[in-house]
């Protein structure tokens, strides 16, 4: 049964599980919906689990390998699974409304990616190719919860400033521990993102030197660069000042987590559906530019 596992099918586990932790937000009295919630989420996962599993036989390539879409896909499950942690944890932390919106929007994103293998990946550098989209995939979450984790940060300061009584279903933690979190996730992901990207270019110059000539005018690197640029003065800061203010530095991870969203959800559709018109690492569109050069080669040739 697990073998006919599509994207739906987890996708509306998880929009199931999002729309009620919209109704435990709004009702006082909902206890009965956290055992809900954890259902779903965790039949979601299971299912996602699946559905990896049966790409990643038929690409006879591991998930964060087998294409955009399967990367995308590894993406959302790595924050559903942090989400469950997080549950088992702390029972009223309202962290599911601010994460299932970014785990809806990287699923419905995969349906509209390529599923091609991207060109980086030959046998000869798997191993490289395998580490540079693991640092990247778990920078990424990095950056993605500092992002959530300065979004509740910004709530909590307007809701204790503005004495504002939400109801018991909403419940953050206190703007210390908010700032702490937010900190130890911006120190973890900078250098899995810096060491990510790295290893990428390494491997980007590598291939132009085989048959394939993959262009760096890459508008998802580029961003991911700005990203990294903006994460790095983040980081900066932090460190150099003894008590950073700590609102300035949620604002500023908004803006990077945002530009990272905006990357592996906007601009890698654009790359993939060809409204952008440029060569990309993360898309099949370049693989048809070299198809076409080298049927020019042929014809030549004769």
């Amino acid at each position: 049964m697990l073998s006919n596992v599509s994207v739906f099918c987890f996708m509306a586990s998880y929009l199931v599980a999002f729309c009620l932790e919209l109704a435990r937000f709004l009702r006082k009295k909902n206890g009965w919906l956290r055992p809900l919630i954890i259902l779903f989420s965790l039949a979601g996962l299971v299912a996602q689990t699946a559905y990896l599993f049966n790409r990643s036989h038929e690409t006879q390539l591991p998930p964060l390998l087998g294409s955009t879409h399967d990367w995308l896909v590894v993406f959302s499950w790595l924050l559903v699974a942090i989400y469950l942690f997080i549950n088992l944890i702390d029972e009223e932390l309202s962290i599911g409304l601010f994460l299932f919106p970014l785990v809806l929007a990287l699923v419905v994103a995969s349906y509209f990616v390529d599923h091609v293998t991207n060109p980086l990946v030959q046998p000869a550098t798997r191993s490289w190719a395998m580490l540079h989209a693991t640092l990247l995939v778990l920078g990424g979450v990095g950056i993605v919860l500092s992002f959530v984790l300065s979004a509740m940060y910004l709530i909590q300061h307007r809701r204790l400033k503005q004495k504002q009584n939400f109801s018991d279903g909403f419940h953050l933690p206190s703007l210390a521990k908010l700032s702490r979190l937010n900190r130890w996730a911006l120190m973890i992901a900078a250098p899995m993102l810096t060491v990510g990207m790295g290893i990428g270019i390494g491997l980007g110059v590598y291939v132009r030197k085989g048959a394939q000539a993959i262009s760096f005018v890459d508008p998802v690197i580029i961003v991911y660069e700005i990203v990294w640029a903006a994460m790095l003065l983040s980081v900066i800061f932090i460190l150099r000042t003894k008590q950073p203010n700590q609102k300035h530095i949620a604002q500023l991870t908004i803006w990077t987590g945002g530009l990272l969203l905006l990357t592996v959800i906007g601009i890698q559709i654009l790359t993939n559906i060809r409204l952008l018109n440029v060569d990309s690492w993360h898309s099949g569109s370049e693989q048809p530019r070299i198809e076409s050069q080298e049927t020019t080669a042929e014809r030549a040739a004769l």
